[in-house]
């Protein structure tokens, strides 16, 4: 196995304004309807690019389809829309690229407790041990915000993700704590790479002997990921619950 570990400094997200939002979010989208094979802002406008596709809107088996630029189509299913214990969907989508399926889910999302997604991807002209990616992950809101903003301690990290394809697997670890300077976030980012299945040995041996490079890329990642949140995170979060009903409608 091969542990690599990043630490890199976030814009926070205050818990008071992420709540504002998600309930901004969930108002916006339980006053559109769908007609006539359209889904309408209350304005009347039409949500562009996004269809109904069966069942009644925003119920468990509602069906919505969108299609981009004529190859990629993306199919969103509802399976649970209550706001006080959870919002599910199950996602599909395909294409030129390849082919992927998956489900996201929001626990309480009036007080956000948890978030899982898990999918599954199936990619066109790769070699077949590199086809098939299986990924899966949660988010635990409460520990992440009492580690990130009062700095408490944790039994396990609030972010964590398991990505396996062919013969490798990568778990992924974020533990965030107050930042160093203004109020933000240090998130230490622990990446742990192993081999799997009879090539086991001689994949952890290529990990091993490639640990560095692997270290420099997964550091460049993190730090570009890092430099793209610090620019746009904190513009969203000066937005009011108002502010950002109005961007969502003028920018659907």
């Amino acid at each position: 196995m091969v542990r690599i570990s990043h630490t890199v400094a976030l814009a926070p997200v205050p818990r008071p304004w992420l709540v504002d939002a998600l309930g901004t979010l969930t108002d916006l989208a339980e006053s559109t309807t769908a007609e006539d094979g359209r889904v309408l802002l209350p304005d009347g406008r039409q949500v562009p690019d996004v269809r109904p596709a069966g069942g009644r809107h925003l119920r468990p088996g509602a069906a919505y389809e969108s299609t981009e630029k004529a190859a990629d189509t993306v199919r969103i299913t509802v399976e649970e829309w209550r706001r006080t214990r959870a919002v599910r969907l199950a996602f599909t989508g395909s294409g030129p690229d390849g082919d992927l399926t998956g489900r996201a889910a929001l626990f309480a999302p009036d007080r956000p407790d948890r978030v899982e997604l898990s999918g599954r991807a199936v990619l066109r002209s790769v070699p077949s041990p590199l086809s098939r990616f299986d990924a899966d992950a949660e988010l635990s809101c409460a520990d992440w915000w009492k580690a990130a903003d009062r700095g408490g301690s944790v039994r396990r990290p609030p972010l964590r993700a398991r990505l396996t394809c062919g013969v490798a697997r990568a778990e992924v670890a974020a533990v965030p704590r107050p930042g160093r300077d203004h109020g933000g976030w240090d998130v230490t980012v622990t990446v742990r790479l192993r081999g799997r299945g009879p090539l086991r040995p001689l994949v952890s041996l290529a990990l091993h002997l490639t640990r560095r490079p692997l270290a420099r890329e997964v550091a460049k990642a993190l730090d570009d990921t890092a430099r793209d949140w610090n620019a746009q995170v904190p513009q969203l979060t000066a937005l009011g619950p108002g502010e950002l009903h109005r961007k969502l409608l003028t920018e659907p």
